[in-house]
């Protein structure tokens, strides 16, 4: 299958001093230049006036996705799951915030079982991996530890595994898969990422986050229940690659502090639920009320642990998990429009994709709105547990 890629080289962080006088260099100009493999990167020139103190940590020096070129709109989704005509499902897919996904849903594809199609998706998530990381234009020399994700894995060995085999890396490389996180994965991996970027702090670390969320579409039946219609119009396909590094000339924003928080008593709001021919991924009605009751003080809790308020914060890097998601994300932590724009444009154009979701965002964070240096963003995810995750960054 051909496949489209885009790739992102982020601004050069700046050091963090605060500069002895009071220089003025200017306004910042952005160089806009052709990477080999046809991506884009954007650059910023390192010649800056540093105006808030950093803390230091590692960087995501490089940020890439991967989409199939198979793009349906959500017309064409209706009727390929044989759900024309049904009326929740169509008032589902037309409210639910998404216009077209990357999904491959052929009729071969969709008349295997889901084991049938195991070995497909596994090559497919593989394909797309190396889109991205070959995307990232980095040495494989230099990777220590790969970190690689999906919502759930079809069997061994991980993508990890193909990944350090594929790039013939160095034997003693780390390798890790996480599975199960889903949507809430992108802040872990980028902790694991750190970590393991301390145990070898010459090295650089590898993120692969990949989704077939077709891989668990199936045809209507007569008895489906109507969670799994709602699951139906939302996921898409997706992938995307970070690269972290505690070089100092490294690109990119830096991760000062990060922390997962796990809802209690939410476990089944999310889940996977499978049959012999058939499975769907589960979100409880309540999904959106329980991820958004309580997110307000988790968030502000975080901040103040980092001695900031929200009015801190320049740039929101907000999950796409879906139309009530955004909303109650955005009700409770009292943001703008403008501040969940991309979010919006990330679920119209991919739906949800799953574990690479928050990556998409931040690339679109660092393209379109090319954070100056100085400034903060925060990550917020929301997936499986149910668990937020939170990042804080600074150009």
């Amino acid at each position: 299958m051909a496949v489209t890629y885009r790739s992102i080289s982020s601004n050069p962080q700046f050091d963090g001093s605060v500069p002895t006088s009071p220089a003025n260099h200017g306004p910042t100009t952005l160089k806009r230049s052709s990477s080999p493999n046809g991506g884009e990167s954007l650059a910023r020139p390192a010649t800056i006036t540093a105006h808030r103190v950093r803390r230091a940590g590692p960087r995501i020096a490089a940020l890439a996705v991967s989409d199939s070129a198979e793009v349906l709109s959500q017309e064409q989704v209706l009727a390929r799951l044989g759900l024309n005509g049904d009326e929740f499902a169509t008032g589902i897919f037309e409210r639910c915030g998404v216009e077209r996904r990357h999904l491959d849903l052929s009729e071969d594809f969709l008349a295997r079982t889901l084991q049938g199609r195991a070995a497909q998706i596994e090559e497919g998530l593989l394909r797309h991996s190396i889109r991205a990381v070959d995307a990232l234009e980095v040495d494989p020399r230099t990777i220590g530890t790969v970190l690689s994700s999906s919502l759930y894995s079809l069997g061994c060995p991980t993508l990890a595994h193909r990944l350090v085999e594929h790039y013939d890396m160095d034997p003693s490389t780390d390798k890790y898969h996480v599975t199960g996180v889903g949507c809430a994965g992108g802040v872990p991996l980028m902790r694991l990422a750190g970590q393991a970027l301390r145990e070898h702090p010459d090295k650089q670390a590898l993120v692969v986050a990949a989704e077939s969320m077709s891989g668990i579409l199936a045809r209507a039946a007569p008895e489906d229940p109507k969670a799994k219609v709602v699951g139906s119009a939302i996921f898409g396909d997706g992938c995307a690659a970070a690269l972290l590094s505690n070089d100092s000339l490294a690109r990119g924003p830096i991760i000062l502090a990060s922390q997962v928080h796990q809802i209690g008593e939410t476990l089944g709001a999310v889940s996977l639920e499978f049959a012999e021919q058939d499975g769907y991924l589960h979100l409880a009605r309540d999904l959106p009320d329980l991820a958004g009751a309580g997110l307000l003080e988790v968030v502000e809790r975080f901040l103040r642990r980092n001695d900031l308020e929200r009015s801190a914060i320049d740039h929101w890097v907000v999950h796409p998990g879906g139309r009530r998601i955004i909303e109650h994300v955005q009700a409770a932590l009292e943001l703008s429009h403008d501040d969940v724009e991309l979010s919006w444009d990330a679920l119209a154009e991919h739906g949800n994709v799953g574990t690479p979701s928050i990556l998409y965002i931040l690339k679109d964070t660092i393209e379109r709105r090319r954070p100056a240096p100085g400034e903060r963003g925060l990550m917020v995810t929301i997936g499986p547990g149910i668990t937020v995750g939170m990042m804080l960054l600074g150009w």
